[in-house]
Formats: C-alpha cells, sequence, structure tokens
C-alpha cells in the first residue's frame, strides 16, 4: 500500500508541475505577444525598419526601369533581401503579392495581414505608375520568437523547482522516518542485547547453586558408585549450560554496536603473548600436545582491546577442547605480511565429534569480536583439519 501511495503522490506532482508550466507558458506567451504587438502597432518600429527596404526597392525599380506587374524581376530583389512578406497594389488591386510562409512564425502573423498593414504601405514608382508597397523582412521575429523562448525556459525551470521541492520535501521525510526507524532498530537491538547479558547472568546464579547441591551429595554419597555416575553426568550437563550462558554474554557483547575502546599499540608479543600462553596452559591440561615450534615474535605493533581479546581466545580454547582430536597435535603458529599479523591455530577433527552438534555460536562470537577490534577470523577446513586464523591490521 505504501509502495502504492508513493507512485501516485509522485504522479501527482509531476502532472500538477506539467500543468503549472503549461500555465506558466500560456501567461507568458499572451502577455508577450499581445503586448509586443500592441507596441508595434502604436509606434514608428515597423516603419522605421521598412523604409530602408523600400527605399532601396525604389533605387531598383528606377535603375532597371520595372514595371509594378514585373512579377520575375520583383521576385529576384525579394529573394535577394530574404524578404519574408512583400504586396504591391496599384489602384487598391494587390498586383503583386509574395509570402514565404514556411519562415514566419505564428505569433507574427499580424505582419502579413492585409487589414492591418495598410498603413505601412509607402508609395514607390514604378515604370507603369506609382503603387504602394509593403515590404516585411522579419523586423519583428526575434521578438515574438524571444518571448516564446523566454516562455518555454521559465516554465521548464518552474516545473523543475516545483518537482525538485516536493522531492526535496519528500527525500526529507524519508531521511526522518529512516532515521527514526534505524533509532528503532537500535533501541530494540539495545534491548536484545540487555535481555541476552541479564539471562547470562541470571542463569549463572541458579546453576551455582545446582553445582553446590551436587558437591553436597557427592560428598553424602562418596561410597555409592552409581549415584556418582549420575552425579558426574548431571555435572557435565551443568557445566554444558554454563558454557552456553557464556556464549550467550559474548554474543551479547560482539553483536552490539557500542564502541569499544582498543588499547595503544604494543608489540605482539606483549599484546597477545600471555593469551597465547593461557591457551597452550589449558589446551596441555586437557590432554592435548600442541605445537608451538611455529610461533615467533617480531617487532609489529598492533592495538587491541584486551577484554575482547580474551573472549576471543576462550572461546577457541572451547572449540578445541570439545572437538579437536585429542591424538593428534594442536598447532600454533604466527605469521607475519606487510600489514597483517596472523595467529593460526589448527587441529584434527575427532572422528567421534562433529561441528554440526554445535550451536556454532563460539566461532561466530569470534567472528564478530575480531571485526569489532578492525580485524577478521577465518575458518577453513581440509580433509580432517580444521583452522582458525586471527588475524590483526598492524599499527606500524
Amino acid at each position: 500500500m505504501k509502495s502504492d501511495f508513493k507512485a501516485v503522490k509522485a504522479v501527482q506532482i509531476i502532472f500538477g508541475a506539467i500543468i503549472l508550466s503549461c500555465c506558466i507558458f500560456g501567461g507568458i506567451y499572451g502577455i508577450g505577444i499581445n503586448g509586443l504587438t500592441l507596441f508595434f502597432n502604436n509606434s514608428r518600429y515597423i516603419y522605421d525598419h521598412e523604409l530602408p527596404y523600400v527605399q532601396e526597392f525604389q533605387q531598383y525599380v528606377s535603375q532597371n526601369n520595372i514595371a509594378a506587374s514585373d512579377i520575375s524581376e520583383c521576385d529576384e530583389w525579394m529573394d535577394y533581401h530574404c524578404v519574408l512578406f512583400c504586396i504591391i497594389e496599384k489602384d487598391g488591386e494587390a498586383v503583386y503579392s509574395k509570402l514565404n510562409v514556411d519562415k514566419f512564425i505564428v505569433s507574427a502573423k499580424n505582419m502579413y495581414d492585409s487589414r492591418k498593414i495598410a498603413k505601412y504601405q509607402l508609395p514607390v514608382n514604378f515604370a507603369d505608375g506609382e503603387a504602394n508597397v509593403y515590404i516585411y523582412a522579419g523586423y519583428t521575429e526575434k521578438y515574438f520568437l524571444g518571448v516564446i523562448i523566454l516562455g518555454i525556459v521559465i516554465s521548464i525551470l518552474s516545473g523543475a523547482y516545483v518537482i525538485y521541492r516536493c522531492v526535496n520535501n519528500i527525500i526529507k521525510d524519508y531521511k526522518v522516518n529512516i532515521g527514526k526507524a534505524h533509532e528503532q532498530e537500535r533501541k530494540a537491538r539495545d534491548e536484545k542485547d540487555q535481555l541476552m547479558r541479564n539471562m547470562a547472568h541470571d542463569l549463572r546464579t541458579p546453576l551455582t547453586g545446582l553445582m553446590t547441591y551436587i558437591d553436597i551429595l557427592k560428598l553424602q554419597n562418596k561410597s555409592n558408585e552409581s549415584i556418582n555416575k549420575n552425579l558426574d553426568i548431571l555435572t557435565s550437563k551443568v557445566n554444558e549450560l554454563r558454557d552456553l550462558s557464556n556464549l550467550l554474554l559474548d554474543f551479547s557483547i560482539a553483536s552490539s554496536d557500542e564502541n569499544i575502546h582498543l588499547d595503544e599499540p604494543s608489540f605482539v608479543e606483549y599484546a597477545i603473548g600471555d593469551y597465547l600462553s593461557e591457551m597452550h596452559t589449558i589446551i596441555s591440561r586437557n590432554g592435548f600436545c600442541v605445537n608451538i615450534d611455529g610461533i615467533y615474535w617480531e617487532k609489529v605493533k598492533v592495538s587491541v582491546n584486551g577484554s575482547l581479546l580474551s573472549r576471543i581466545f576462550s572461546n577457541v580454547t572451547n572449540n578445541i577442547c570439545k572437538y579437536a582430536d585429542i591424538d593428534e597435535q594442536v598447532v600454533m603458529e604466527t605469521v607475519y605480511s606487510k600489514n597483517i599479523f596472523e595467529i593460526c591455530i589448527s587441529n584434527t577433527v575427532c572422528k567421534e565429534k562433529s561441528l554440526l552438534e554445535s550451536t556454532g555460536l563460539g566461532l561466530k562470537n569470534v567472528e564478530l569480536l575480531m571485526r569489532r577490534m578492525h580485524g577478521r577470523a577465518i575458518y577453513e577446513t581440509k580433509e580432517n583439519s580444521f583452522y582458525v586464523k586471527l588475524r590483526f591490521p598492524n599499527t606500524n
């Protein structure tokens, strides 16, 4: 419905502009043409411009002994001087008439109306006697044409101006509506982020209480192997819920539009080294063999946010511990290029586990968090190996 309304409104604007342009042109044309006609009829303008032509024609007639009825000789002179209209009357009857209709504009029709040109006729002595001559060589054409052109230009500009103002107002309304929509979207996103954070925090309290009760039950049932086995399963599920609440909290932070503060640029060894070291420790503690031969440090600086970086490595670490093959190496490498510092972490995916079983939220969080620090997270799978590449722009 809205698009139909906008289309109708646009058609109305264009149609209104066309009508306005036509009215303006009609007004200018009518006033201009009538004003010029009135001026020419009540001034000596035509007489003053016609007189030199008549005098020159008189010389031509006298020198060549031409009669008023010598049509070919008169035509020759008229064509040479680009005369649009000429009439020769003798004893009240027209003995010669020439009219170049194709060269006339409608607005100048009075200039060849025999009822209105009698007062402009001047006497010429021909070989066969005197006759009254009227010669019109387009003296007024430029003025009538000027009025037409002026009317066209002003009407087009007026119509264009109306369309411009209307379109400009529509664009302003669109901008206001878009601004309101963006503001509503931002508020909704902020509310969603806040809701996810609150949910994540609210989940932690009962989960912590539940873990406490599980520990108490374990102490009370040390000798009961069956109960302890079930309590271990329950502990595992509670830990999964806690991990999901952490992922939910990370996602709310990663997807937020709030501005973040990046630390001052520092060498990669100091900005990222501690996080890699902590990651190495946790993975090793979980029984993985970690190959760090590819890690070396160059004098390259990056700017990061410590809080976001901690969440990034926490997500990558959890992903490895859950889905990597414990019998295969986890390889950590650093890669340097012209403008990029990259950390590449690869592992073999356990055949008994699948990334498809996960929500994918952890890796999505890493991608969003890296983007907030103007970096990139790239994931690649080659055969059974999974690669995580964290790319940071260097600030050297």
